[in-house]
C-alpha cells in the first residue's frame, strides 16, 4: 500500500522524492502505528506440550517488533505446568452471533474477524509459584472456532490436579 500511495503522490507532483517520503510515512504509519500495536491482540500465541507451556511474549514491545519482522526467529519463553499456582479463566465464553440482516462491505468483511476478537477478550491469567504471572491469550481461537477452544480449554484445566482455578467466565469450563 505504501508503494502505491508513493507511485500516485510522484505521479501528481512528477518528483520521485516526494512519492518516497509520502509512501514511506504511510508505511510506517500502518506499520508502526497499527500493526504493531494490534499484533500483540491478534497474534497471541502459546502451545502445552508434555508439560510445557510454550507462550509468545506479547508483552514486551521488542518482542512485539522482533516478530513482525522475523518471525520465524521471536523466541518463545516456557514453563512448567508443574510451576503454575493458580489460573483465572477471563472473558465471555458465549458465543457471540452477529445479526444476519446486517449488510456487511468487503472493507468491513475484512476487519469483522479483528473486531469480534477485540469485542471478546478471553483469556488466561496464570500465577506461577515464583510469583511471575503470565496471561495466555486464547480469543483470536474462540473467535475462530468456539467449540474446538472450549474443548480445548477443559482438557488442558482437566489436566490439572492441584491448581487453584478461579473462573470468572460466563461458561461452565471446568
Amino acid at each position: 500500500m505504501g508503494l502505491v500511495l508513493g507511485f500516485m503522490f510522484s505521479d501528481i507532483f512528477s518528483s520521485g522524492s516526494i512519492g518516497f517520503i509520502f509512501g514511506t510515512a504511510f508505511f510506517l504509519l500502518v506499520f508502526l502505528g497499527h500493526y504493531w500495536r494490534a499484533s500483540s491482540v491478534l497474534f497471541n500465541y502459546w502451545q502445552v506440550n508434555d508439560g510445557t507451556i510454550k507462550y509468545n511474549d506479547v508483552n514486551n514491545p521488542d518482542n512485539v517488533l522482533l516478530m513482525m519482522l522475523l518471525p520465524l526467529s521471536s523466541p518463545l519463553k516456557s514453563f512448567s505446568v508443574k510451576d503454575i499456582q493458580s489460573i483465572t479463566v477471563n472473558g465471555d465464553l458465549k458465543q457471540a452471533t452477529t445479526p444476519m440482516a446486517v449488510p456487511f462491505s468487503g472493507a468491513l468483511g475484512l476487519f469483522s474477524s479483528s473486531i469480534a476478537i477485540a469485542k471478546s477478550q478471553n483469556s488466561l491469567d496464570v500465577v506461577l509459584k515464583n510469583g511471575q504471572k503470565v496471561n495466555l491469550d486464547y480469543s483470536r481461537d474462540f473467535v475462530y472456532n468456539p467449540k474446538e477452544t472450549i474443548e480445548k480449554l477443559n482438557k488442558f484445566l482437566d489436566s490439572l490436579n492441584s491448581v487453584k482455578i478461579v473462573n470468572k467466565a460466563n461458561h461452565n469450563v471446568s
